[in-house]
This record gives structure tokens, sequence and C-alpha cells, in this order.
């Protein structure tokens, strides 16, 4: 499977949905967004800013934003990172993953580097754990924002800040790094809240199903 351009795409080009107009350039060939040009505070407080983020969340996070170092080199207590659920509208189940370093269920993720853009760190990840270059054409808009609290002694982190992103898959184009997990599956609502146990996933979970249960 190609580039992906993420759903609702073309009538959303016009649209204020994130508090600024998405601009799509072509230079050389190569499809850059307004968020390649906004610092990763700038494209985060715009995100914030939608229904996607939780009210009872927003001014916590948003306060985080304003106070800088939002990658893990720049703070490894509290900062930033990326989930993408993979799902198959076809069958309705997610792909979740047994993650080493946690010993938990999750759903893929990961910590967003120094000097990245949401973009960049969004596909770099799902590079680097399911095998697909490039899969995001531009920023898709995330279905969720999340604050965790996080309780590994073998981790310095404390807090992440988390913005979700939905990857609409059939899993064919997976070439899964099994470095980082013991085992991945695809599971139906029911039984990923059997295995999840993070409520930050809990409540992806609900969005995703009120999402798709219209």
């Amino acid at each position: 499977m190609g580039v992906r351009f993420p759903h609702g795409l073309f009538e959303k080009l016009h649209q204020k949905r994130w508090g600024f107009s998405v601009c799509v350039l072509l230079v050389h060939g190569k499809v850059f967004t307004l968020s390649a040009i906004m610092t990763l505070a700038e494209e985060l407080l715009a995100l914030t800013k939608s229904e996607a983020c939780p009210i009872a969340l927003r001014a916590a996070f948003q306060e985080r934003i304003k106070q800088g170092s939002l990658t893990r080199e720049e703070d490894s207590v509290s900062h930033t990172i990326v989930d993408f659920l993979p799902f198959n509208v076809q069958t309705k189940k997610i792909f979740v993953v047994h993650h080493k370093k946690s010993g938990r269920w999750l759903v893929p993720a990961g910590h967003i580097d120094y000097g990245e853009s949401l973009l960049q760190a969004l596909n770099r990840e799902i590079e680097e754990e399911l095998g697909i270059k490039e899969c995001f054409a531009f920023l898709p808009e995330p279905f969720l924002f999340t604050v965790s609290s996080i309780d590994n002694p073998n981790q310095a982190c404390r807090t992440h800040f988390g913005a979700w992103f939905l990857l609409e898959t059939d899993g064919s184009d997976f070439r899964v790094n099994f470095s980082e997990f013991y085992e991945v599956r695809w599971v139906s609502f029911s039984e990923a809240r059997a295995l999840f146990v993070a409520p930050s996933h809990i409540a992806a979970l609900d969005k995703l199903e009120a999402l798709f249960n219209k």
C-alpha cells in the first residue's frame, strides 16, 4: 500500500479544524503542509483546540506545551509522544502489541525526537515498528489527546502527553519489528478491553467505538 492520505482529506483542506487553515505545498515533487513549517509546540497547541482534546485535559495539556522542552531528549520525565492505532474498518479489529519494555498490551507508539514535527515522528515510528515507509503524506487529524502517568521503575518517564492518530489498514503491508514486542494480535473491542490496563487506552477505545458505531 502506498502513501496514505488522511480520511476525508479533500473535504478538510479549506476548513479550520485545528485553529489554522491547512496549506498544502508541492515542492520538487514532495508534499508539505503547514505543519512542516511550524514548531512542535505550535502544532500541538493548535491541535489541542480541536474536539479531539477533552475539555478536562485541555488546560493541562496546553500549559505543558507552553512550558517547552517537549521531547524526551529535553525532559526525560515529562514529554510528548505519538500513539497510532491500526484499525481494520471492515472487521472492526484493532492491532495491539505486547510491549517488552512495559510488559503491557498497548497500541504502537513512540517518543518524538528533538527537532521532529508530529508528522516526522509519526512516520518514523510507524516505519520502525510496522515497517511502512512514509506512511502518511501529511499529518492526519488526531482523534484523541491523553495525559498518562507512567509507573515503570526501569524508565525515567513519569508523564506522557499523547497525541493519538488512527491508521486505517488491513495490515497487509506490515513488517512488524519484533525486537520491541513479544507478540502482536488483531483483536475486537471487547478483547482489547480485556488486554488493556492503561486508562489512556481505554479512553481511546471509547472514542474509537463512538466514532465508528454512529
